[in-house]
């Protein structure tokens, strides 16, 4: 789908219905203009009989009456609404289906759980550059358990174990006994026990996704007064789960709704989640946690958008194009230029090409240092640095997020500094040199291209010496201006000696 306007994506769950709205641009570049979510918890009104009655269903009735208000006046002329396990394991779910659609004049679609998995791994792999992992959706009355292989995916299951009918099963008003525990635990043993795929990969980073994932690592980043507050591609080692995993059962009510991080929504759904997460992440042998930001509602809308290539080529490429296609109007011509002439200065100054990790902060530098002329023009470097760290971009690690921010707003005697103290916890303890090598070639780079005047570079090193020669249409006055204030930045961070000199295109 890439036709210009705003595109609604409604996900009716277990725990909540959630409905996110999309605009679009003509050639298929996408941003969030508005959330909204009500937790109807669908997963308690499932009767005995596995019904779900036309009076248990006013509240759900009227959210999405709302939602799809709301999408009439964003002119949302495309809205797709998906039910997921509640419904989908109800006895009478067409019948639910057809009030649902019969009252809000939405088409509505029963995800099956094989679907549900796909949405949820598309989700992953168009957010996180990881080759190789598990997904894992934790939802209300479900978790999908997805195996993916070179970003493609080879396994999935759909287990009827979620976190809201879990806490109705085994959970009480106050804190679990131990023998709740571990039948919930034996549940999820029983329910993959013959499921041979899930113990062929070990090793593998474990994917979570949903509310239980993104509330657990708010909990661990207010207890290590964490400096990054983004919970997207945040990282969980395996004893600091286990540790959540043995204390918040055994809270009480009242406890967990004081534990910081925890909202108080979640207190009690929260430990039959962090349950089952621990209890597959055993069995998947897994060697860490990471926390998605994205999930469903985006594999939907990467299903819409390209059914035929649902995988993006690249998590941070995707990411950085959307921003650009909505962001400030710097030419996109320019700012390749100036990423082309940084990896030159890099691969000279280094004497290799940059490493994964190198290439993907000096491109996303390079890109996206301007974003804050969106705030403040003025001031725009220091927006930059902020909206690096704070919007989620896909496809980086929170070290290189932050030492990307570092770079766009590099200013060696002032913020730099304060920058690399405050996210010390996050960077490594080699990365207060690899800030200002990566920040110099950017301030470079920028100079190169004030104008349009300088229409390539050659650059050369010899004896501690960098040559850079300039092919000009004409005098680069600014340019060569812009040089001189940079320099001293780059021969302190390499410990060169910078020299440069022009020559005509013409001459060529």
């Amino acid at each position: 789908m890439n036709s210009k306007g705003t595109l609604g994506i409604i996900d009716i769950g277990s725990n909540s219905i959630r409905l996110v709205i999309y605009e679009l641009d003509h050639e298929g570049a996408y941003r969030i203009i508005h959330e909204d979510k009500y937790a109807a918890r669908l997963s308690n009104v499932v009767e005995e009989d596995g019904q779900i009655l036309r009076h248990s269903l006013e509240q759900a009735i009227t959210v999405l009456q709302q939602f799809k208000a709301t999408c009439d006046a964003f002119q949302t002329k495309v809205i797709r609404a998906a039910a997921t396990a509640a419904i989908r394991n109800a006895r009478n779910a067409a019948q639910i289906i057809g009030w649902l659609e019969e009252e809000t004049g939405l088409e509505i679609e029963c995800a099956s759980g094989d679907q549900e998995a796909y949405y949820g791994f598309l989700g992953v792999i168009q957010s996180i550059d990881l080759q190789d992992g598990y997904v894992v959706d934790i939802g209300g009355g479900s978790t999908e358990v997805t195996v993916f292989r070179d970003r493609k995916r080879l396994h999935s299951i759909s287990l009827p174990i979620g976190a809201v009918n879990s806490h109705a099963r085994y959970g009480g008003e106050d804190s679990w006994s131990e023998a709740n525990v571990a039948a919930l635990c034996n549940d999820v043993i029983q329910a993959l026990k013959d499921q041979d795929w899930v113990r062929q990969h070990p090793g593998l980073p474990l994917i979570g996704l949903g509310g239980t994932m993104r509330t657990l690592a708010k909990i661990e980043q207010k207890r290590t007064q964490y400096s990054l507050p983004v919970t997207h591609h945040y990282e969980i080692n395996a004893s600091a789960m286990e540790n959540l995993a043995k204390s918040l059962p055994y809270l009480t009510s009242g406890q967990r709704k004081k534990v910081p991080g925890l909202a108080k929504d979640r207190a009690d759904i929260i430990v039959p989640g962090v349950l089952i997460l621990r209890t597959v992440f055993d069995i998947l042998q897994g060697d860490r946690y990471v926390v998605s930001g994205a999930g469903l509602r985006d594999g939907i809308l990467r299903d819409l958008m390209a059914p035929h290539r649902p995988a993006s080529p690249t998590a941070l490429e995707d990411s950085i194009r959307n921003f650009i296609h909505f962001g400030p109007p710097v030419p996109e011509k320019k700012l390749k230029r100036i990423h082309q002439d940084a990896t030159v200065l890099y691969e000279a100054l280094d004497g290799d090409a940059p490493k994964p990790a190198d290439a993907r902060i000096l491109y996303t530098a390079c890109m996206l240092h301007g974003a804050g002329k969106q705030i403040n023009y003025f001031r725009y470097p220091q927006h930059s640095a902020y909206w690096i760290m704070n919007a989620g971009i896909y496809g980086l690690s929170h070290r290189e997020t932050v030492l990307t921010a570092i770079a766009a707003d590099y200013h060696p005697k002032k913020r730099t500094p304060q920058l690399l103290n405050k996210h010390r916890d996050i960077l490594k303890d080699s990365d207060e040199r690899h800030a200002h090598r990566l920040g110099s070639i950017l301030r470079i780079a920028e100079a190169i291209h004030r104008s349009e005047r300088i229409s390539a570079i050659r650059v050369t090193k010899e004896n501690g010496s960098l040559q850079i020669k300039l092919i000009c249409s004409a005098e680069p006055l600014l340019e060569m201006h812009g040089l001189e204030e940079a320099a001293k930045d780059l021969e302190e961070a390499w410990d060169v000696k910078l020299t440069y000199s022009t020559l005509q295109a013409s001459k060529e």
